[in-house]
């Protein structure tokens, strides 16, 4: 059996999400809020760790997911093994005094208990999963996995043994040990036999003699050592029967984890109403990125109630959008919903959007605007700079780029100029983006850029469609800018017209 979010024998090739990218799209605000408890911590590299471009991978992991959206008695199961998974996992083996020669007298039975729950532990999951209506490969492999541990033939001797020899472990009455004596009679090897329960006392409402003790101090420390010596044996073996049987599924604890995150997702999308799905997959030449109704997910955390939805279909084999529009109008929302959207496809995990196609993307490349205590003493410009330099140095032709007003710390002929020549190189690459802009002129003049490169990328033009009172509608579609410029576009708002 493999990992439950991987085929058996799957072997998987790193694609790195850049810091930079986890950080601008918010990837460990989303972790945090997909994870199942406070004790349950997802972080942004824990999802980073999923994100693939193989297409037959992100199939099989859509599989399992949508396992875990159509069987709600899944999700119980699920976080039942999970607290199953997180007990043997932290039982590394119990710490005990001294070694096979100390003259310790006490003892500790916990490893007698921890054999007992684990037994009740198999039994109860296997009665969870074996019959939920699975249809995935992973999920069916998980509850074939928890039906052959029941079933197998180590569980039922153990089983059997345990509840025969060991009956009396809870509040021992007696413990049988067999030893072997070498030639000086000492104690060679040690074996505890059986132990009997307590019955309590039922001899007499009298109040019991106190029994005596008829014993030399040598022979307590002999009794107790030999007592010692075989519960830490039979212990030391109940650990490493119990590690050794669950190690396959302690190793699927964090695609466990996964499951529950994306359970949870979708838990948040339904009751506030929001359509998702689980895209279609497109080869990674096509370049398909085509949604409908698509939203930020970011928007519902923390309370939020609703996001606007939006819909863009990119022209195949490649296109970058410019977006303008005015300030406040949703331009850093929409990017952020394109962004998510293709990283959660390529997890596959479902995506906030009623219908979507995607092809998959080597990276995802993202540049916004720097705050202050980000670029510091070094200046707004020459941070920007180096973070434009930095992504044009792992552009491929599978990438998608996404720039939010770059560019700002210089004046609008050279916030043009600049933006033009790194547009060029991204056409020029084959990859496909959006890039929110300020400049309008930039928008307006983009078919010179189209001329001088007539192959790669193509290049588009969205904005933030107003109302009829110039108001905010949120909403992007195709077109050119409204206003020549973001300053005449803020007048106009305003009520002045130049």
């Amino acid at each position: 059996m493999g990992c439950l979010l991987y085929p058996a024998g799957y072997v998987p090739a790193p694609l790195p999400v850049p810091t930079q990218t986890e950080e601008d799209l918010q990837i460990e605000r989303l972790a945090a809020f997909c994870s199942p408890s406070g004790y349950y911590r997802l972080t942004a590299g824990d999802l980073s760790e999923l994100f693939t471009d193989d297409l037959s991978l992100l199939q099989y992991r859509q599989a399992v997911l949508q396992d875990v959206r159509d069987c709600p008695a899944l999700i119980p199961a699920l976080e039942r093994l999970l607290d199953c998974l997180d007990g043997w996992e932290g039982r590394g083996g119990s710490s005990r005094r001294g070694g096979h020669d100390a003259m310790a007298v006490g003892f500790s039975l916990d490893d007698f208990s921890w054999l007992d729950s684990y037994l009740k532990k198999v039994q109860e999951l296997d009665g969870l999963f074996r019959d939920l209506p699975l249809k995935s490969e992973g999920m069916k492999a998980l509850s074939a996995q928890l039906t052959g541990m029941h079933e197998s033939l180590r569980y039922q001797t153990v089983s059997e043994d345990f509840r025969s020899l060991c009956a009396g472990f809870v509040s021992p009455a007696k413990m049988r040990l067999g030893f072997d004596l070498d030639e000086s009679l000492k104690p060679e090897r040690v074996k505890l036999l059986q132990m009997e329960p307590w019955q309590g006392d039922v001899s007499s409402k009298k109040k019991p003699e106190k029994r005596r003790m008829m014993l030399t101090r040598r022979a307590i420390e002999m009794d107790g050592m030999l007592l010692q010596r075989a519960v830490a044996s039979a212990s030391q073996d109940i650990s490493t029967f119990v590690l050794r049987e669950t190690a396959v599924l302690r190793s699927l604890k964090k695609d466990v984890l996964l499951c529950l995150a994306a359970s949870g997702l979708m838990k948040l999308w339904r009751e506030k109403g929001m359509a998702f799905c689980f895209p279609e997959l497109c080869p990674a030449e096509r370049k398909v990125f085509d949604m409908t109704d698509m939203f930020d997910p970011l928007l519902l955390l923390d309370g939020g109630e609703r996001a606007v939805p939006n819909s863009l279909t990119m022209e195949e084999g490649g296109e970058i959008l410019l977006l303008t529009g005015a300030n406040q109008g949703g331009k850093t929302v929409f990017l952020l919903s394109v962004a998510l959207t293709q990283f959660l496809g390529q997890l596959g995990f479902p995506v906030p959007a009623a219908r979507a196609a995607l092809s998959p993307v080597k990276n995802i490349l993202t540049v916004f605007a720097p705050n202050g205590q980000q670029y510091g003493r070094r200046g707004l410009l020459t941070e920007e700079a180096t973070r434009i330099a930095r992504t044009v140095g792992a552009l491929e032709r599978e990438s998608m780029v996404l720039f939010n007003e770059p560019l700002t710390g210089t004046g609008p002929n050279e916030t043009r100029d600049l933006s033009a020549e790194v547009i060029a190189v991204c056409m020029a690459a084959g990859a496909r983006g959006i890039w929110v802009t300020h400049v309008h002129e930039l928008a307006i003049f983009r078919s010179r850029l189209t001329e001088t490169l007539p192959w790669g990328s193509r290049l588009g033009s969205i904005r933030v469609l107003l109302n009829e009172q110039n108001g905010f509608t949120y909403h992007v579609v195709r077109g050119e800018p409204e206003g020549v410029s973001h300053a005449e576009d803020a007048l106009k708002r305003g009520g002045i017209t130049l």
